[in-house]
Formats: C-alpha cells, structure tokens, sequence
C-alpha cells in the first residue's frame, strides 16, 4: 500500500500540475491550487513536494518490506524508519517555506518597494509538528533495537 501511495502521489500531482487550470476540469480532476503564485511556481513546489514525499512513502515501504516476526526492530527497518521520518520533516518543512519565499521572489522588483502578506496555515504548522513526533518514535526504535540485541546477546 506504502507504494502504491507514493506512486500515486506523484502520478495525481503530475496529473494536477499538467491538467486544467483551476475550475476547468471535468467530471474527474486532479486540480493545482496556486494560492495566488504563478502557475509555474505552483507547479514547481508541487512537484518537488511530490517527489519528497514519494520518496518518503518509499522509505515506508522498505521499512514494511524489512519487518519480521524475530526481529521487528533491525537496524535495516529502524534505518527506513528514520529516512521516512526525515524526508517526511523536510516535505512539510518546503510545504511550510516555499510558498512564502515563492511569494516574496515573484513580488520582488529592483529598486521597488515590496508589500508582501505571508500566510501560514496551521495545518502545515500541525504536519511539521507531526513529522517531528515521528523522529522521537525513530529513536524509540533505535533503543527498542539496542535493548533487542542486548536481550539476544544475553539468552
């Protein structure tokens, strides 16, 4: 299912990015929301957020792929987890940072005065925060497979 999602991710995001403008779609649509940037902008963050956040349903899916019944906490599946909880922080990081900067850039004009609004929406506040947590259970992993081979090493 890990990845199926990824695919689908990017897929439905490169669907967005090259369908319709907004409002143009048909009975199905996978729509780019610009938040006022340029399309091309827009088209650029969504793609990269895309692909790091594929690429962090990847790591998920090789962490799945390495869980067993003797050994839930490998080095190989706490390794994943900890890819999946980086590329996961830095997707929601750019979520978070690239719209603003984006904003600023395109109103940027030499010699001018620039009067930008930045908006930060909670929920990308709350998703930073989310990926963070998921770094502390990394860590717990990290022990659990520490205390793992203890145990092993012990019997």
């Amino acid at each position: 299912m890990a990845w199926l999602g990824a695919v689908a991710w990017v897929l439905v995001t490169a669907w967005g990015i090259c369908g319709p403008a907004e409002g143009s779609g048909g009975m199905v649509a996978a729509t780019l929301f610009t938040d006022g940037l340029p399309r091309s902008w827009a088209a650029g963050i969504a793609g990269v957020l895309a692909l790091v956040t594929g690429a962090a349903l990847v790591e998920l899916a090789r962490m799945l792929g390495h869980v067993q019944a003797d050994a839930l906490f490998s080095t190989a599946v706490t390794r994943h987890f900890r890819r999946f909880a980086c590329l996961l922080t830095i997707a929601a990081v750019l979520r978070l940072v690239l719209p603003p900067v984006a904003t600023l850039l395109s109103a940027w004009r030499p010699g001018g005065h620039v009067s930008v609004q930045l908006v930060f929406s909670g929920d990308d506040v709350f998703a930073v925060l989310l990926a963070a947590v998921f770094f502390f259970v990394a860590r717990l992993f990290d022990e659990a497979a520490r205390l793992e081979d203890d145990q092993r090493s012990i019997v």
